[in-house]
């Protein structure tokens, strides 16, 4: 079934009833005599009747339907079955979509059927022998001629298709006067053929008319690639291959058609009815339709493949007008072909001054970012540049525009403005800085106040009890540690925040380790054996002690450094294992050897326990003073290991931790 009338006034149920029916050509009727209008216009396959509330008028209505169209299969729409017995089918409300998919299936059964039995009683019948069609003489010259003008003025209508396809209609009426005749295009969708020029058609044909396009007479057309006239169609109506031809045909009340076809492919279809003044169309005239067909086809294809690069062209140009990055493109010829509203903002230049213009008009160094696109096809990808002379910070990437051939046919650069976003960053980090320097000051205050309390507590005792020799000797024991304890504390921010002065010398890094440990006030625990030595260091503060294994080489290990600082990094690592170890006692390894043309001081330890994220803030000054002075220890040395030219790292093992400081060689 291709042809399917609706007849109701409710837009549910139409709706409703219009879902499953898909491409067929589906006319509407509010009426029953808007419906019997239609029929006098257009044979159709199925009527569907909403006859709810309505059961006397179904009677009269079937009975004006099939005399109309005698092989339309009528489906009745009711809340009563009785009241459509007139129908063939009825549709009981309220109904699922199963159910209105098995009508509509034994409606086309039962349409079909119909179809065949009245195809085979037409072969069974005896065809006229002594007919023939009615002779139709030759052209005229002169009605060729003007013909032919008139062909030449609907291809001269440019890009407007409408305008094109009415000119075309009239050239072709001009031609053969037929009575009617209808231009058919593919819809939007592409699945259907729609009447889209027209003469002489009624309005309901015009606006329900779809023949689908892998089914019936453009299915056909395509294949056969040839004009189909009429009686060929009937002929064929028994081979249930070509069955339906006809059909179509009559829908469009047409006699002939002629495929527009464009390189192999169907891009139209034109109809034409009965000739006004009767006959049939000559060979002659149809094979002129044809070519001229053929032609009107390219034109088509041309224009509708120009007016898809329009609606492209319109979209991206909408899609780079709203993005929120600059783009600008470059052609094969080093001329700027487009520039987008973003583009225009970020670099303050009109368009006026940047279109089709040479790339050099654009600031540096996008210019020369695109030139090394074009030429060298060089990507760049998310890179920050700093725009000349105006300090603006830029997030660039660019990428060749390659086509069909080696070399690119133009480059595209996409930029985006940083300023916005640094502006944001600098006040948060500023902010963030903020109010670390806040927890600074806080856990500083906290490291001056120890020492000093214990240091104002004995002096309020000091006038009573000066007498007291122990409390003496306890008084100075007690000062001058804390006093030390605020002396390094002062030392550590120091070093922090400014850039001491070195004082560069040749060193043995195993002199210095021993100085460092001397002055902490480590002890031998054990006699040296073969350049080894074990040694103890106790912290009255934290009550803890420290066991060190000291190793080094028999040769010296010069380095060029300032001995000061160079002994004032490692204590800081000295002392961060012993406070970061668990427990009472700690252990430290210390070795000193050489590598290619580098000292290396490896400090390792099994009982510091230190957490992933503390790890990765190792050498942060500002995240580890928040925990103490002691914890910015591994911060400071690095510091000055990198000021002495050197370099410290942590590694973290399995059961250890090691801190390795290299300084380069002197031979002096």
């Amino acid at each position: 079934m291709k042809t399917i009338l609706l007849v109701t006034a409710d837009e549910d149920l139409r709706a409703r009833l219009l879902r499953p029916l898909g491409d067929r050509s589906v006319f509407f009727a509010d009426s029953d005599d808007a419906a019997v209008r239609t029929l006098r216009l257009a044979e159709v396959d199925l009527i569907i009747k909403d006859a709810t509330g309505a059961g006397r008028e179904m009677a009269s209505f079937a009975a004006r339907a099939r005399e109309l169209s005698p092989s339309a299969v009528i489906v009745g729409v009711s809340d009563d079955a009785t009241t459509v017995d007139e129908a063939d089918y009825a549709l009981v409300r309220p109904f699922a979509h199963r159910d209105l998919t098995n009508v509509l299936r034994q409606a086309e059964d039962r349409h079909r059927l119909l179809h065949e039995v009245a195809a085979l009683r037409s072969q069974s019948l005896p065809r006229p022998t002594n007919v023939g069609p009615m002779s139709t003489p030759d052209m005229p010259a002169a009605v060729l001629e003007q013909a032919l003008k008139e062909f030449a003025r609907a291809l001269a209508a440019g890009f407007d298709l409408p305008r094109m396809l009415e000119l075309f209609l009239d050239a072709v009426g001009e031609m053969v006067r037929p009575s009617r005749s209808a231009l058919l295009l593919v819809d939007e969708t592409g699945s259907a053929y729609r009447i889209r020029a027209h003469r002489g058609l009624a309005s309901p044909i015009v606006e329900s008319a779809r023949l689908a396009v892998d089914t019936g007479l453009p299915q056909w057309l395509a294949k056969e690639g040839r004009l189909l006239h009429l009686d060929e169609a009937q002929q064929r109506e028994a081979d249930h291959r070509t069955r339906g031809l006809a059909r179509d045909l009559g829908l469009l009340q047409a006699v002939v058609a002629i495929p527009l076809i464009a390189s192999g492919e169907l891009v139209g279809i034109l109809t034409l009815g009965e000739r006004v003044v009767g006959g049939s169309y000559g060979r002659r005239e149809t094979e002129i339709l044809f070519v001229l067909a053929s032609q009107f086809g390219t034109a088509v294809r041309d224009i509708g493949l120009h007016h898809q690069l329009q609606r492209e062209k319109e979209y991206n140009e909408q899609i780079l007008a709203h993005m929120s990055s600059g783009v600008i493109t470059i052609g094969r010829d080093e001329k700027v072909s487009t520039v987008n509203r973003r583009a225009q903002e970020i670099l303050d230049l009109p368009v006026r001054d940047i279109i089709s213009h040479d790339l050099r008009v654009l600031p540096s160094p996008l210019g020369d970012l695109l030139f090394e696109t074009l030429s060298r096809r060089r990507t760049v990808h998310r890179s920050e540049v700093q725009l000349a002379f105006r300090n603006l910070p830029l997030e660039v990437s660019t990428y060749p525009i390659m086509g069909d051939e080696p070399q690119p046919l133009g480059a595209v650069i996409v930029f985006e403005d940083l300023s916005a976003q640094k502006a944001l960053a600098a006040e948060k980090r500023q902010a963030e800085q903020f109010q670390l320097l806040t927890r600074v000051i806080a856990r500083i205050a906290d490291e001056i106040k120890n020492p000093l309390v214990s240091v104002n507590m004995l002096m309020e005792l000091l006038e009573e009890r000066y007498d007291d020799p122990d409390f003496r000797r306890h008084f100075s024991t007690v000062v001058r540690r804390d006093v030390r304890r605020v002396m390094q504390v002062f030392e550590k921010l120091t070093a922090l925040v400014t850039e001491t002065d070195l004082t560069f010398e040749a060193v043995d890094v195993r002199t210095i380790v021993d100085e460092m440990l001397a002055s902490l006030g480590a002890t031998p625990a054990g006699a040296e054996t073969a350049g080894a030595r074990l040694l103890e260091l106790a912290d009255e503060a934290s009550g803890k002690n420290l066991l060190l294994s000291l190793y080094h080489e028999a040769t010296p290990q010069l380095v060029k450094a300032d001995r000061l600082q160079l002994k004032k990094a490692l204590a800081y690592l000295t002392w961060y294992v012993l406070h970061k170890s668990p427990g009472e006692q700690a252990k430290l390894s210390i070795s000193v050897g050489r590598g290619e043309d580098q000292v290396q001081v490896l400090m390792s330890s099994r009982t510091i326990r230190l957490g992933a994220d503390e790890l990765l803030q190792l050498f942060d000054p500002m995240r580890m003073v928040q925990e103490s002075l002691i914890a910015v220890g591994p911060a400071i040395s690095q510091r000055i290991a990198e000021s002495l030219g050197g370099r410290l790292q942590v590694r973290q093992g399995r059961h250890e931790l090691n801190f390795l400081m290299t300084l380069p060689v002197t031979r002096q």
